[in-house]
């Protein structure tokens, strides 16, 4: 007794459906630095340390609107401080999600002068799923 080719087809629509479901449910909503949020002061690289950034995961980066921003940057805007290597917009809406849809790293700093070198940068690594 075979499986017929309507079997067949049912079958791999309900794998298609699963693995896609499986894809979108995996997707976490990350809100960086948990309940502190986004400000001076606070260590981004010892709270990203543990945590795990996949594709189609969302970033949110909670702040007060007009006292911060958000900016992506390259490496060496990471490193130095700097918004002229900046990669994408600038962020300011205070509630800003941001979806990891690239793999590899991104680096993420507070674009108010003087606000970076206090602590307002964050450089993750994006997985695979």
């Amino acid at each position: 007794m075979g499986l017929s080719f309507v079997n067949v087809r049912v079958l791999f629509v309900a794998i298609f459906v699963a693995a896609v479901m499986n894809n979108i449910c995996s997707a976490t909503e990350i809100t960086v630095g948990d309940g502190t949020g986004w400000t001076t002061s606070f260590d981004y690289q010892a709270w990203s340390k543990d945590k795990t950034f996949k594709i189609g995961d969302t970033l949110v980066f909670k702040y007060p609107v007009g006292v911060h921003n958000v900016v992506e940057v390259d490496e060496n805007g990471f490193t130095n401080c700097r918004t002229s290597n900046e990669l994408g917009k600038t962020f300011t809406s205070g509630n800003d999600q941001i979806a990891l849809d690239k793999l590899g790293n991104r680096w993420f700093i507070c674009g108010i002068p003087g606000h970076c070198d206090l602590g307002m940068k964050l450089s993750i690594n994006v997985i695979p799923i």
